[in-house]
C-alpha cells in the first residue's frame, strides 16, 4: 500500500458484537433445544429476535432461522472441536495478526466441510448473506445497514481519511463526501472463503473499482497463491506477509524506473524495468504487487498518452522551445519545477511514479533529443 487508513470506531460495530455474542454465548454453549431464553444475556439482541418473529418477510425469517439452524449443528459437536472453533474465530477476526504472523492459518469453509459439511453449509449460507443488498441487517430493527449505518460510517471514514486516492494503487480517485455515491468496501480477507469476519470493519476497506473488481477479486493477500485444498503443510509454506490496511505505522515505499529505449512516444511496457522496494518489507511488497497487478498497471500508466507520455511531452516541448531561443536554462528550470511538484504530490498527483519516470528520462538525456531521433 502507498499509505494506510485510519480506523474509525463507529456504532456500526454493534453488528459484529451481535455476531460475537451468537457465536461465543449461544452456539458454542449449545445445550438443549433452542429458545428465546438462550439470548437473555443480550437483551437488545433478544428483543430483535422477538421483533423479527413478528415480522413477515424473507429477511426476518432468514436471520432467526439461521440462528436456530447453526445452533442445532453446534449441538452435534464435541467440546474439543468447539474449542478449536473458538480459537479459529479469534484468528479469523484478527486481521492485523493475519497480516503480520505467517504462523497463523485462517480457517476456511472447506476446512469445516471436511468433517462437518452441514455446519459448513449453515455457516456459509448465513455469513455470505449478512453483508450487501440482501443482508437482513438492512431491516429497521438493525438500523438499516446499507441506507443508514454504512452511509454514516463512510461519511466519518472519509472525513478522517480525506486523500480521496485509492491507497492500493495510487492511480484512481475514491469518492469522498462531496459525492452522492460511495466506493465499495472490499473484504481484505475474502468473505466467500473465510467465515466469521464478514462484518468485521477491520476487514473492510474502501477500494477503487479497478483494484476491487478487476485485480483483487478473490485473491488472498496473505497467501502467495489462493489455497484450494485442505493441506495445512502446503498452506503454511504458501503463507505470506501483507500490509495491514489499518496499520498505525507504514514504511516508506521507494520506486525506481529504468527505460530501455530513447523513443518515449512509442514506449512499450516491455521496455520498462520497474522496481518497488522497502527494506525489511519485501514480502509485503510482493503481496501488494501480486494482488493488485501493480507491475502491469504502473507500466501501462507510463505508456499512456494521458499519463507518462503526456508528462514527457510537457517537458519535451519546453526543451524544444528553449533550444529555439538558445535558452536551455529556462527548460531546465521548468523541468525542476515539474519534478519538485511531482515529489511534493506523491499521492495526489501520482508523483510516486511520475517523479522517478521524469528523472530517468532526464538522466538518459531524452528531453534534449528531437522527436525523430
Amino acid at each position: 500500500m502507498l499509505f494506510t487508513y485510519n480506523y474509525i470506531p463507529h456504532h456500526i460495530e454493534k453488528l459484529q458484537e451481535y455476531l460475537d455474542f451468537l457465536f461465543f454465548e449461544v452456539w458454542c454453549k449449545a445445550d438443549g433445544d433452542f429458545n428465546v431464553d438462550k439470548l437473555e444475556n443480550h437483551g437488545e439482541l433478544q428483543q430483535i429476535y422477538i421483533d423479527l418473529g413478528n415480522l413477515e418477510g424473507a429477511w426476518a425469517s432468514f436471520f432467526n432461522g439461521s440462528i436456530e439452524t447453526i445452533y442445532k449443528e453446534f449441538l452435534k459437536l464435541d467440546s474439543v472441536y468447539i474449542t478449536e472453533l473458538i480459537n479459529n474465530y479469534e484468528i479469523n477476526n484478527n486481521i492485523e495478526n493475519l497480516c503480520y504472523n505467517k504462523d497463523l492459518l485462517p480457517l476456511t469453509y472447506d476446512d469445516i466441510k471436511e468433517n462437518n459439511p452441514n455446519l459448513a453449509k449453515a455457516l456459509k449460507d448465513f455469513y455470505s448473506k449478512i453483508y450487501g443488498s440482501n443482508s437482513p441487517f438492512n431491516l429497521e430493527v438493525f438500523g438499516f445497514l446499507n441506507k443508514v449505518l454504512i452511509t454514516d460510517y463512510d461519511t466519518q471514514f472519509m472525513t478522517a481519511n480525506n486523500k480521496e486516492i485509492c491507497p492500493f494503487c495510487g492511480i484512481n480517485h475514491l469518492k469522498g463526501n462531496n459525492h452522492s455515491y460511495r466506493e465499495a468496501y472490499d473484504h481484505f480477507i475474502p468473505k466467500g472463503t473465510y467465515p466469521f469476519n464478514t462484518l468485521n470493519f477491520k476487514n473492510l476497506t474502501p477500494m477503487c473499482n479497478e483494484c476491487n473488481s478487476t485485480y483483487k477479486l478473490t485473491k488472498v493477500p496473505i497467501f502467495k497463491k489462493n489455497p484450494k485444498k485442505i493441506d495445512p503443510i502446503k498452506n503454511k509454506d504458501n503463507r505470506s506477509l501483507a500490509f495491514y490496511p489499518y496499520a498505525e505505522n507504514h514504511p516508506v515505499i521507494e520506486f525506481s524506473v529504468k527505460i530501455n529505449t530513447s523513443n518515449i512516444l512509442q514506449l512499450k511496457t516491455d521496455e520498462i524495468e520497474l522496481s518497488i522496494d522497502s527494506k525489511g518489507y519485501e514480502e509485503q511488497i510482493e503481496s501488494w504487487i501480486r494482488v493488485f497487478g501493480l507491475d502491469e498497471r504502473y507500466k501501462a500508466l507510463l505508456c499512456s498518452p494521458s499519463a507518462g507520455k503526456d508528462w514527457f511531452n510537457s517537458i519535451m516541448d519546453e526543451y524544444q522551445n528553449a533550444e529555439a531561443l538558445s535558452d536551455i536554462n529556462g527548460a531546465e528550470q521548468y523541468y525542476n519545477v515539474i519534478l519538485k511538484d511531482a515529489r511534493k504530490n506523491i499521492i495526489s498527483g501520482q508523483g510516486f511514479i511520475k517523479s522517478v519516470f521524469l528523472e530517468e528520462c532526464k538522466s538518459k538525456g531524452l528531453f534534449e533529443k528531437k522527436y525523430n531521433d
